[in-house]
């Protein structure tokens, strides 16, 4: 978007007019430093806060300058960041918007990034090289990436970028400590995403409302969550079919659902177990006067023989049966996740037992 042979402003220009825009904000951001330092001062924790409008403004000017960028576009960019008591009240959020929007103005790969954004995607990355690569341009369009990436649900390309980036690097701190517990929480990472929203609640000014309520909530829940057991697995089945809605069947999905077998294969087995120590369900308590080698085949040797101690291999039924559970036991099983998970977690187990199927095969 540069043309050779248009007048550009030189950096002494720019300086120049950046310490009027600054001189004429003083009061006004002299007073928000200082209503910072009090909080500081009262709550010492905190460490991140959104970057002031005219540091950010001041750097954007002399991107613009060592860019090349033409006179018109100067001009219309000096105007977006003129008004002070308006930079003033921004969110954090909004400064990311209004300074991705001035990079496209003289940028094509910015440019690129938020038409795309602003559609149905795909979002491509951005090569970083060149006059691309300052701290200011670099860091501020990676979290606008990865903010687009979060919103349409690609949590793993998200989290990455989200990763490599500093809270005090960023103008919006925030948004990019809400978006990284985001992703770590849809992808399972349970303690990883507690800390991220630690450091949103605690630690960090300028917090949105809705972000901070909404995190409050994630917080709590992630709190509540059991890292096992039928919770467990519905978490894990909402992560499968979000991969296969954007359609992704690759590795990540796939270990994904070894991992729901694998948990479906522990549940079944502790239900089981637990049916067994309660008599079968309808055993009674005769069952302990059973003559031997009645259910001898089914259970490991006693402590202290001298067979090898394997069980026998219990074949899946063609039926359908969970497992070893009776009928009893099964359709206790199917209300209780009748009343507390998704629709199509008994499909999923159906799936599950026709996969296993297949294996004796």
């Amino acid at each position: 978007m540069t043309n050779p042979h248009a007048r550009t402003w030189s950096p002494i220009f720019l300086v120049a007019v950046t310490a009027c825009l600054i001189s004429a904000a003083a009061p006004a951001f002299a007073q928000e430093v200082s209503g910072q330092t009090e909080v500081q001062q009262a709550e010492p924790r905190v460490t991140f806060a959104k970057m002031p409008a005219d540091q950010v403004r001041t750097e954007l000017l002399q991107w613009l300058a060592t860019s090349g960028a033409e006179q018109l576009v100067l001009e219309k960019v000096i105007g977006r960041w003129a008004d002070n008591a308006a930079l003033a009240g921004l969110a954090g959020e909004e400064v990311l918007d209004l300074l991705v929007s001035s990079f496209a103005e003289a940028d094509s790969a910015a440019q690129r990034l938020l038409t795309e954004s602003n559609g149905a995607g795909p979002v491509e990355s951005i090569i970083f090289d060149g006059i691309r690569s300052a701290p200011l341009f670099q860091n501020q369009l990676r979290l606008f990436h990865a903010r687009w990436l979060t919103q349409h649900r690609y949590y793993d390309e998200a989290l990455p970028l989200l990763s490599d980036l500093l809270p005090e690097n960023v103008v919006d701190p925030a948004g990019l400590l809400f978006y990284r517990a985001v992703c770590q929480s849809q992808l399972l990472q349970r303690q990883e995403a507690l800390d991220s929203l630690s450091l949103l609640l605690h630690n960090t000014l300028d917090v949105p409302g809705r972000l901070r309520i909404v995190a409050e909530v994630m917080q709590q829940e992630l709190a509540e969550q059991v890292e096992d057991g039928m919770e467990q697995i519905s978490l894990l089945m909402k992560d499968v079919e979000r991969r296969l809605d954007l359609g992704r069947s690759g590795q990540n999905t796939q270990k994904q659902e070894d991992a729901i077998i694998a948990a479906l294969d522990r549940l079944l087995e502790d239900m089981d177990e637990k049916n067994k120590q309660q008599g079968g369900g309808g055993g009674g308590g005769g069952s302990s006067n059973n003559p031997a080698g009645s259910q001898g085949a089914d259970r490991s040797q006693i402590k202290g023989s001298t067979g090898k101690g394997d069980a026998d291999h219990k074949e899946l039924e063609e039926g359908g049966k969970w497992g070893l559970l009776n009928a009893r036991a099964e359709a206790k099983a199917r209300e209780l996740i009748r009343q507390k998970f998704p629709s199509n977690f008994l499909d999923q187990i159906g799936r599950y037992t026709k996969k296993l199927a297949e294996r004796k095969k």
